[in-house]
Formats: structure tokens, sequence, C-alpha cells
């Protein structure tokens, strides 16, 4: 009998890893793009994103409600994840900035949203249709790194989930904040998420080059 051929590896060729986060500058560059090119739903999509620090399964079953209230955007916005719901109970709480609740504001007028209704809705022609998928999310994510030069075979959603928490940490070293933008229940899962470890221990080599 012929000998089997041997599994090809599912990660030959592609880009292994956690994805980084985005840096500030890549932010405020990508918000610039799709202020200019994008539509409404997607530039409140990535800045709802930022802010939120939320997954993509959770992003993308915002509903107005969610982040709009009694004529005006939540000042503080509680999220329970779906992918943590049975098991911490854990709450991701997270405010928007003057600029995103300018572009929800804008959004639900210009669609005629009601509250119950999918915040980040395919874009149909016959109005409001099902939440996007998080494939299409994903797709719009590298599709916006892509933009400003970036390989989108090295950036994901996490990139954007990552980008304030990993920013807080750098300028602060307060990993219990991060943690609760996060909603993790335990520590050391922020500081495995935040690649704490690995960043402390190369600040360490390069004091010490032989």
């Amino acid at each position: 009998m012929p000998k089997p051929r041997p599994k090809k590896p599912w990660n030959k060729g592609k880009i292994v890893g956690p994805k980084p986060a985005l840096t500030p500058a890549q932010v405020q560059a990508i918000k610039i793009v799709l202020a200019e090119s994008a539509p409404l739903r997607d530039q409140l999509l990535f800045a709802v994103a930022i802010d939120s620090c939320l997954r993509g399964c959770d992003l993308v079953r915002l509903t107005v409600s969610d982040l709009f209230l009694a004529g005006q955007a939540r000042e503080v916005v509680r999220i329970q994840p779906s992918k943590t719901a049975d098991s911490t109970g854990a709450t991701i709480i997270f405010e928007m900035q003057a600029a995103t609740k300018a572009l929800l504001l804008k959004h639900i007028e210009a669609e005629g949203l009601g509250v119950a209704d999918p915040l980040f809705a395919r874009i149909q022609r016959n109005g409001p249709g099902h939440s996007i998928s998080e494939r299409a999310y994903l797709n719009l994510v590298k599709k916006w790194v892509a933009s400003i030069g970036l390989n989108p075979e090295v950036y994901g959603t996490h990139s954007v989930r990552r980008s304030r928490p990993a920013y807080i940490w750098s300028q602060t070293r307060d990993i219990r904040a991060c943690q609760v933008l996060l909603g993790h229940k335990l520590i050391t899962t922020t500081q495995r998420y935040l690649g704490v470890e690995e960043a402390e221990a190369l600040e360490i080599s390069r004091l010490y080059p032989i």
C-alpha cells in the first residue's frame, strides 16, 4: 500500500502568533482615511471598537439601545461579553469619546434607526438588515490597516481590541485598569493577552547586550 502523504501544516506560509495592537498614530490615520471615504457605519464601527475594547463577536451584535437611550448617547456603557457570560459574569465598561458620540448620533439619524435595531447592520438598499458578521468585520479591519500601508496579514480584530489597553499599559504600567477594560476575570489573562511578560523581558534584555 502506498504510504499516506504527510499532512500539510495548517500554518505553513502563514503569519502566526498574537496580532499586534495599533498605535495611537495608526488609529488616528485610519480615522482620517475613514472620514474621507467610508460610510458612517464603518466610521462608527471603528470608533466604537477602539473605545470599547470589545471582542468582534460582541461588537457586531450591538444594538442602538446598548449605546443610546432616552434620546442621547449613554455616558457609561456596560456590555456583558457573550464569550464569558456564563462562566464569569464579567462586564466590560467603557465611555465613548465625544467624536464617537457625534458619529453615533449622525448614524442613527441618517439610517432612521430605532432602539432595538442592530447598530452595525449590513448595508442594503431597502434599509437596515441583520448585523454584519464577524467575518465581515475582520475583512473591514484588514481593509482599514491596508489603507494606511500596514500588512493586512499581520493585523486582525484583536489588534483593534488591544489598542487602548496596550497603550494605557505602556504609559502607566497599570495592568489592573487594562484588566477591567478588557473584562478579564484573571489578571494573568490580561498579562498574557497584552504580552506583558514578553515586553518586560525584552526591555531588560536590551539593557544587557553581550
